[in-house]
């Protein structure tokens, strides 16, 4: 690479970013992430009846997330910068998981299931292809 070139490409990497730019570059990063974030959260909603989980999108269809906590605080200190370290380790700040339960106690006609007890027996379904479905 000549100096002429070199010399351009320093100047192009070093030159400022307007306000605006910065802005624009700041927002669609941000979005970015958060389209991420909201694509690996429906990613990993495979909680069957039974399974782990955070919140109720960690949980399959007709379930939902009980007893989970973020901590005391909404889960605002994890990760923070400041407090004392290790406080979110404490167990009025440390997040909790729950647990997937079906909303009404069993699975209707179209939600998830692994075997036939998770499936709403007064309603004539049974477990098929992970889907609670009416029996033949």
């Amino acid at each position: 690479m000549d100096s002429q070139r070199f010399d351009r490409l320093t100047r192009h990497v070093g030159k400022q970013t307007s306000r605006r730019g910065a802005l624009k570059a700041t927002a669609g990063g941000t979005l970015a992430l958060l389209g991420l974030g909201a694509l690996s959260r429906t990613a990993a909603a495979v909680g069957f009846n039974g399974a782990k989980c955070a919140t109720s999108a960690d949980c399959r269809d007709g379930l939902e997330c009980r007893n989970a906590s973020r901590g005391l605080l909404g889960g605002t200190l994890e990760g923070a910068p400041y407090g004392p370290p290790g406080i979110t380790d404490l167990p009025p700040f440390a997040p909790s998981s729950g647990v997937c339960r079906y909303r009404d106690g069993c699975g209707n006609e179209g939600q998830s299931c692994q075997r036939n007890d998770d499936c709403c027996n007064g309603e004539n379904l049974e477990c098929g292809n992970n889907h609670c479905r009416r029996r033949n």
